[in-house]
């Protein structure tokens, strides 16, 4: 089975590879850059020599010991090799199409995983971690369904909440306008999305929003003093791409293809932008995500320790594993799982306790790093792009800096109970 799975990976990748590239073309450099790219593929390549090597082993005699990982490191070495030097002609051809029939399944895998996370606490921690040990059921039950509610509700809200549009001509063009929408005066513009699920953009809200937006920047006022630099200008801009005037702090999209209120950056997690009217609700997630990870982590890492040493006791330490050879951490192949789920009727809780500990420790990490970069965004009063965009130079000054409190009151409200309790928030300013 790990012959077949192997093989059947590398075939894909390789013989299909023209054909995946030729999907869709600009028929300008067609001739030049596939001839670039497939004269990488001539049989005295290091990808058909590496190919050669690995039907050779693949077909060798059952006696004979096969190692699954050490092929997929070779081919995906000799992969990487022929295609960074034709990167150029690869950047020509453009593929486009299938990266946004892609995107929407994105939000989709944050979602799943989530649930996931949530799963396993009720089939397998609950009673483990929890119920065994003598510790209050209804308290920590409750604790990971606040977590998890305000985690599917701050998503969901990044999701399908308008990050703060500025309405183009163009977009209006293209509103999506029906019989009763006219009537209503109600046209929408749909963007982004989860699962081919599209949030529906009210272009009356927009303008609104962007007008009262608009009238709040012009009352920053600047310094005056021809010593100091202002980053970010509280001044209107013009979009050449959208042909439209939009209020300060406002950016396009390349690909949303939209200019976003105080934009802060484009995430594909959620299939869309973060802006003005959504960031408060990304931070949000971030934080309760990260909060989340923190606990599970905590519950269960006693548990994992001692684990973890039987376990090694056991079978004896090896870097890529005793038993299975997939890693320290020694969790069963794909394959493996199947057939002990189709004998059981379960999985063990040992290996969901492998591979969930890891996890949530890695995700609770990385998202104090990212919450932290964002907490002292919003005390000096940047967004995300501004930050980086700033000029190097001391006298560098920010008109939108309003001091940490009431920089932070101005992202989260001054209600404790909307932090706590996902209701929407009504930002006036």
């Amino acid at each position: 089975l790990t012959k077949l799975l192997v093989g059947g990976i590398v075939a894909v990748v390789t013989s299909d590879c023209g054909a995946t590239i030729l999907w869709r073309f600009d028929r300008g450099v067609l001739y030049s850059s596939t001839w670039n790219i497939m004269r990488l593929l001539t049989p005295g390549s290091k990808l058909q020599r590496t190919w050669s090597d690995f039907i050779d082993a693949l077909y060798a005699p059952v006696g004979q010991d096969f190692n699954a990982l050490y092929w997929l490191y070779r081919l995906s070495s000799a992969l990487l090799d022929t295609i960074l030097p034709c990167r150029d002609d690869l950047r020509r051809i453009r593929i486009n199409g299938f990266s946004s029939r892609l995107r929407p399944l994105i939000p989709c895998a944050g979602i799943t995983l989530t649930l996931l996370c949530v799963g396993s606490y009720f089939t397998t921690f609950r009673d483990t971690a929890v119920i065994k040990k003598g510790k209050s059921e209804t308290l920590h039950t409750s604790i990971v369904v606040w977590l998890a509610f305000n985690v599917l509700s701050h998503y969901l809200y990044c999701i399908y909440k308008s990050p703060g549009i500025v309405i183009s001509p163009k977009s209006e063009m293209t509103a999506n306008i029906d019989s009763s929408a006219a009537k209503r005066n109600d046209a929408v513009i749909k963007i982004g999305g989860c699962c081919f699920i599209q949030s529906r953009v009210k272009i009356n809200e927009e303008k609104k929003r962007c007008n009262f937006y608009k009238h709040c920047t012009t009352n920053v006022k600047i310094e005056e003093s021809t010593q100091n630099a202002h980053h970010p200008m509280p001044i209107d801009t013009f979009c050449h791409k959208c042909e439209i005037h939009r209020p300060a702090r406002s950016h396009h999209c390349r690909v949303c293809k939209v200019c976003v209120l105080e934009y802060d950056h484009h995430c594909p997690w959620i299939n869309g932008c973060i802006g003005y009217n959504n960031y408060r609700n990304f931070v949000l997630l971030i934080f309760y995500i990260m909060l989340g990870c923190w606990y599970g982590a905590c519950l269960l890492a006693l548990d994992f320790y001692a684990m973890m040493r039987e376990y090694f006791q056991l079978h004896g330490f090896k870097i890529m594993g005793p038993q299975y050879g997939t890693g320290i951490l020694d969790l069963p192949p794909p394959w493996t799982l199947l057939k002990d789920y189709r004998n059981t009727g379960k999985i063990d809780d040992d290996v969901i306790l492998r591979a969930v500990f890891p996890f949530l420790l890695f995700v609770s990490i990385c998202m104090f790093v990212f919450i932290l970069d964002h907490l002292l965004s919003i005390a000096k009063g940047f967004t995300t792009l501004e930050k980086k965009t700033r000029p190097d130079r001391n006298d560098v000054v920010n008109p939108f800096d309003l001091g940490i409190r009431k920089n932070f009151e101005r992202v989260f409200g001054k209600s404790l109970i909307n932090i706590i309790i996902p209701f929407p928030a009504h930002k006036k300013w």
